[in-house]
C-alpha cells in the first residue's frame, strides 16, 4: 500500500514537472517570437505613435495634442495585445507565465501623439524608441518623416499631397509603391477600402517601425487590427524581416467591424 501511494506521488511530481518545463519552453519560444517581431530583442522600448489632429488655426495655443476616436480605438488593440503574454494560454497558465518569464524580460509600453504640424518631428523624444505608428502622413508627423527619409515602401493616395482625401476622385484612391522593381506601380480596387500595413528597420536610430494606415480613421483602425490579430503569422511568413502589405477591406462604414482583408499587394524586405 505504501510502495503504491509513493509511487503514484512520484509520478505526480515527474508529470507536473514535465508540465511546467513543457509550459516554460512554449513560453520561451512564443516571446522569443514576439520580442523579436516588434524589436524588442535589442531595444526594450516600443511606443504606439498616434496622429495629431490639433492645427495652429483651430486653437489659441502654441501647441496641442487631439486624436481621432478610430486611431483610440486603434491603439487599445495593440495595448491588449501588449498587456499579456502574446501567445494561446489559459489565463491562469498565462498568468504564472507573466509572473515567472517576463518578469526577466521587462519592456517599455506606452501610447503617445506625434508632434502637431508646427514642430520638428526630427526632434520627438520616440524616435529612439521602436513604434508602432498609426495614420496616414496628413496629420501623423512621425509617418511624414519616414517618407521623406524613403524609409518606407507603400504610401497611400491621400498622403501624395497635404490636399486631403476629400479631394480625390475615386479613380485617384490608390496605393503607390515607392520603391524596388514594382517602383510607381499602383494598386486600386473599386470595391474595397486600401489599407497598408508595413514594417521596417530603422538601421540609423536602431528601432524597428511598423505602419498602420488607411485612407480613412475606420480603415486604420481595421489594418491596426490586422496587426494586432495576425501577428504571429506575419512573424511565422516573413519572421524578423520588414515587409509591406497593401490590404483591401469591406467599407467598415465608420463602425468598428472588423472582417479579414484581401491582400493585393505583398513587399518581402
Amino acid at each position: 500500500m505504501l510502495l503504491e501511494i509513493a509511487t503514484n506521488v512520484i509520478a505526480n511530481i515527474v508529470f507536473w514537472l514535465g508540465l511546467g518545463v513543457a509550459v516554460a519552453a512554449m513560453a520561451r519560444f512564443a516571446q522569443r517570437r514576439f520580442r523579436g517581431f516588434f524589436g524588442l530583442q535589442t531595444n526594450q522600448q516600443l511606443i504606439v505613435c498616434l496622429s495629431n489632429l490639433w492645427t495652429a488655426a483651430e486653437s489659441a495655443r502654441p501647441r496641442g495634442y487631439s486624436i481621432s476616436l478610430h486611431e483610440l480605438r486603434a491603439s487599445e488593440a495593440i495595448t491588449r495585445l501588449f498587456g499579456s503574454a502574446s501567445f494561446r494560454l489559459p489565463d491562469l497558465v498565462r498568468g504564472l507565465v507573466d509572473a515567472i518569464y517576463l518578469g526577466r524580460h521587462r519592456y517599455d509600453f506606452r501610447n503617445d501623439v506625434s508632434p502637431s504640424s508646427s514642430d520638428d518631428p526630427r526632434h520627438f523624444s520616440g524616435l529612439s524608441s521602436n513604434l508602432i505608428v498609426i495614420g496616414a502622413s496628413t496629420r501623423n508627423s512621425i509617418r511624414r518623416l519616414y517618407l521623406r527619409e524613403n524609409l518606407v515602401s507603400l504610401r497611400i493616395s491621400n498622403e501624395h499631397s497635404d490636399a486631403g482625401d476629400e479631394q480625390l476622385s475615386r479613380e485617384a484612391k490608390y496605393v503607390e509603391v515607392l520603391n524596388g522593381a514594382d517602383l510607381g506601380q499602383l494598386i486600386t480596387s473599386d470595391s474595397l477600402d486600401l489599407a497598408v500595413v508595413e514594417k521596417v528597420h530603422d538601421t540609423a536610430r536602431g528601432t524597428t517601425v511598423v505602419f498602420c494606415l488607411g485612407r480613412r480613421g475606420d480603415t486604420t483602425w481595421a489594418a491596426t487590427e490586422y496587426l494586432a490579430r495576425n501577428w504571429r503569422s506575419l512573424q511565422r511568413e516573413f519572421g524578423d524581416r520588414p515587409f509591406a502589405l497593401c490590404l483591401g477591406f469591406r467599407d467598415p462604414g465608420y463602425q468598428y467591424d472588423y472582417h479579414p482583408p484581401r491582400r493585393l499587394l505583398v513587399l518581402r524586405g
